[in-house]
């Protein structure tokens, strides 16, 4: 076997493993309407979910058929993202009868994983596209009346001008009329007209379920995006349209594509992208087709959204200022912690040690900085620090005392005092405390450790941040004035 043909194989078993991993759960709301009735959500990996993504597919799609096309979902799995697929059946547009489907899955989708409405990002493929940025619009115009606030929106060579698409569908049936996919213009406009009207005649009906239209005066259902990372995707082989489909530029959805990222640039927009696919379009029975859901980079798409959505630690639209001298040493783990479960916090804890924190002889003995940056509002106070401080290293030094084979008969859970103090600069609460605990780890046997605990006041009010300063010697060693400056040089969010 050659070396790049056992590398594909590698990855493809690989792929083939987070596939059969992922647990595709069809949600019911109407079991009598196998079409519409339900929609698609798959869990990722862990249950850290900083975001979700939505997916609707094609003209005729349902909510999993698009799952063979794409890997998308197979990314988001691994990269803490929930996702989320409607069926689109036959619809063309955003309708009331899905806006309230959405509207009803997505609320209940945010209140059951707790995320804000901020954390969606929403896209599709062909109509499914023009369904997604006409409904993130909409969440956008009326952010009372929808259960999501997107903060990106991405359309795969989507029809994003529906009286264009008329236009460009009957100059399609003029001049190929007797051609084979002339079908689907016909169908396009027949649909449309019984549904909504005459596109000659009816502009305001068609604007108002169109993402956007090219020959309007002023600014219309588009610059409901202006705010938010918005991309399309398309495969530029005009060529192909040409030999293949006897279709010319005017004839295809890149020009409407183009124009939409240009009016939101004219808007003032600076996220607004034209995405030319770097790989030719491909259905996954092998037939090339511009038109198809693998024209989208799926590890590039996902390394977008966890930027915009802000994706903890890497992405985080405000960073921090947390400094320790260099030969400190530096951790990071994310909630939940595997070791304390009960503590139930979005967000991370990133640590700092001090060299000599595994020394039971030095001052630093047990000395390091703990930030707990939060991802929400929470309220903090001497009852739940002492539920979480004891949860916390009653876990961690029992998982070690196991680790290490330790006589789990001197092991103890951790006890906690917690007392709150005069308000220290920089602070909205400050607190000292103890914990009478085994350790595991450095005398290996009954100790004490203490606290300072600095919940910070922070311009940021949707977040909650703790710096939490821990030694085991008491606060007349020397340990502590190398906390209190790592504490006292803590910013809340980096100047830029």
């Amino acid at each position: 076997m050659q070396p790049k043909h056992f590398v594909f194989s590698c990855l493809l078993i690989f792929l083939s493993g987070i596939i059969h991993a992922q647990e595709i759960e069809k949600r019911w709301f109407d079991k009598s309407d196998s079409v519409y009735g339900y929609y698609v959500v798959i869990r990722p990996s862990t249950p850290d979910i900083q975001g979700a993504i939505v997916l609707l597919d094609g003209f005729g799609g349902n909510a999993d058929g698009m799952l063979r096309e794409t890997r998308i979902h197979s990314i988001a799995y691994t990269n803490n993202l929930l996702t989320i697929c409607f069926p689109t059946s036959n619809r063309l547009y955003a309708d009331k009868s899905i806006i309230a489907v959405m509207n009803r899955a997505l609320g209940e989708i945010a209140s059951e994983f707790k995320l804000r409405k901020d954390q969606f990002v929403i896209g599709g493929m062909s109509s499914g596209g023009t369904i997604a940025l006409r409904y993130a619009e909409l969440c956008l115009e009326k952010p009372n009346e929808y259960p999501i606030q997107p903060k990106a929106v991405f359309d795969v060579d989507s029809p994003l001008d529906l009286i264009n698409t008329c236009e460009s569908s009957e100059k399609d049936l003029q001049q190929n009329g007797s051609m084979p996919w002339t079908g689907e213009a016909r169908m396009v406009l027949d649909k449309l007209k019984n549904e909504i009207g005459d596109y000659k005649t009816d502009i305001q009906k068609f604007n108002e379920v169109s993402p956007f239209y090219k020959d309007g005066k002023e600014p219309g259902n588009e610059k409901f995006l202006k705010d938010v990372a918005f991309r399309s995707y398309h495969d530029v082989d005009v060529n192909w349209h040409l030999k293949n489909r006897r279709h010319s530029l005017y004839n295809t959805n890149l020009l409407m594509g183009s124009e939409l990222v240009n009016r939101l640039d004219i808007e003032g927009s600076t996220q607004a992208e034209f995405v030319s696919s770097k790989i030719e379009g491909r259905r996954n029975n092998g037939i090339r087709h511009p038109h198809s859901w693998n024209i989208v980079d799926e590890p590039e798409i996902i390394s977008w959204i966890k930027e915009k959505l802000h994706f903890y630690p890497d992405h985080l639209e405000k960073p921090y200022v947390y400094n320790a001298p260099k030969e400190w040493n530096h951790e990071l783990i994310m909630f939940p912690m595997d070791f304390a479960p009960s503590i139930a916090y979005k967000g991370f804890e990133d640590l700092r040690f001090a060299p000599g924190w595994g020394d039971p002889k030095s001052p630093d003995k047990f000395a390091y900085s703990i930030l707990w940056w939060l991802d929400g509002v929470y309220q903090i106070d001497e009852s739940s620090l002492v539920k979480d401080l004891e949860s916390y290293y009653t876990g961690i030094t029992k998982r070690r005392a196991i680790a290490d084979k330790l006589d789990m008969k001197a092991w103890k859970p951790a006890k906690v005092q917690v007392e709150k103090m005069k308000t220290a600069k920089g602070d909205r609460e400050t607190y000292t405390g103890n914990a009478a605990m085994f350790d595991s780890w450095v005398v290996k046997g009954p100790s004490t450790i203490y606290f300072k605990i600095h919940v910070k006041d922070c311009p940021d009010k949707t977040r909650t941040m703790l710096l939490i300063e821990v030694a085991g010697n008491p606060y007349t060693s020397s340990s502590w004035q190398a906390l209190d400056k790592i504490n006292d040089e803590f910013e809340c969010e980096k100047q830029m």
